[in-house]
């Protein structure tokens, strides 16, 4: 009969004998090369990295593009009265005219879709409007999307729209209404924006544009850029040096950005008058008074206008006014 001393001695021996060669890497994978996590996922990596670099530069371009309209309606969200859309009255206190309201968003609707027909007949018929319909988030989005065209008649329509939802007469008295607003604080901004869409819409746009010039040195940052947009929306002549001077000369970033895409895009400026704007920019290039920021805004401006892209080169940027003007 076997020693159970010698069996168990034994069975350890080769329970031993196995856990030693479990440890031991056979001699495939001994001279195997070793795989990192990268040589198998590298590529998806890639493509991700890919995807999400486009998918960035995309939205960037995205929100310059939607910028102006964007900010347009960000200022003037406050109503006169109550800072509502929901209302069951007009702003001059009528009752909303149900069916009026659903043609003006519909119509609205159609300018926003390029419809230049629609464009045409909102400045027709949107003075009849006033008193009797209301700011709502579709007339809202509608014409924060006709402020972004480039068609002038869908931005005029715009413009003039926002009047008459708004309760803001095309007359004498619209412009005393508005004078009045101004110098209340809670309705600067929105006053400001109006009486440039006045001017704008022919309503006596030299005073307009001095009632609103009067706050380009206030105190406050937020109404000077409020007053710059203003001046935009008038978009005379006498204009353009005032929002120039606003662009090189406030000591606020956010008013000589505010300047900057008014010349460039914003406001209600025609090309030519863009182009009167770009021979003082082109200028400005090599200026060593400006900051690195505003010398970026230039180039940008130049661009919006242009459609070029010659980055911080002056001497293309000038060749090209040469040549444009």
């Amino acid at each position: 009969m076997p020693d159970p001393s010698q069996a168990a001695n034994s069975v350890d021996a080769i329970l031993a004998s196995k856990t030693s060669a479990a440890t031991q890497p056979s001699e495939a994978t001994a001279i195997a090369p070793q795989r990192s996590w990268m040589d198998g996922n590298g590529p998806v990596v890639v493509y991700f990295l890919l995807l999400l670099a486009a998918i960035i530069g995309f939205s960037l371009l995205a929100a310059w593009g939607i910028r102006r309209g964007a900010k347009e309606l960000s200022k003037i969200n406050l109503a006169r009265d109550d800072g509502g859309s929901a209302r069951s009255s007009g702003p001059m206190g009528q009752a909303i005219d149900p069916a009026g309201q659903d043609e003006a968003e519909k119509l609205l609707a159609r300018v926003a879709a390029g419809d230049a027909a629609a464009a045409g007949q909102v400045l027709a018929e949107s003075d009849g409007w006033t008193g009797k319909t209301h700011r709502t988030p579709r007339t809202d989005q509608a014409v924060t999307s006709a402020l972004n065209m480039k068609d002038t008649s869908a931005r005029q329509a715009a413009v003039q729209a926002l009047l008459a939802l708004d309760g803001v007469p095309r007359d004498q008295n619209g412009v005393e209404m508005l004078e009045q607003a101004v110098g209340n604080p809670n309705q600067r901004a929105w006053a400001l924006w109006m009486l440039g869409a006045l001017g704008n819409r022919g309503v006596d746009p030299i005073h307009t544009a001095k009632v609103i010039g009067s706050y380009l040195n206030d105190p406050d940052i937020s109404v000077r850029a409020n007053a710059v947009d203003g001046l935009s929306l008038v978009a005379t002549d006498e204009t353009i040096p005032m929002l120039l001077d606003r662009f090189r000369n406030d000591p606020s970033p956010v008013v000589q950005e505010r300047a900057a895409c008014d010349i460039a895009e914003s406001g209600m400026y025609t090309h030519a008058q863009r182009m009167v704007a770009a021979a003082s920019l082109v200028g400005w290039l090599d200026d060593s008074l400006l900051s690195a920021q505003q010398r970026a805004w230039t180039v940008q401006a130049l661009g919006d206008i242009s459609g070029k892209n010659f980055g911080a080169n002056s001497a293309a940027w000038k060749s090209w006014y040469d040549n444009a003007r």
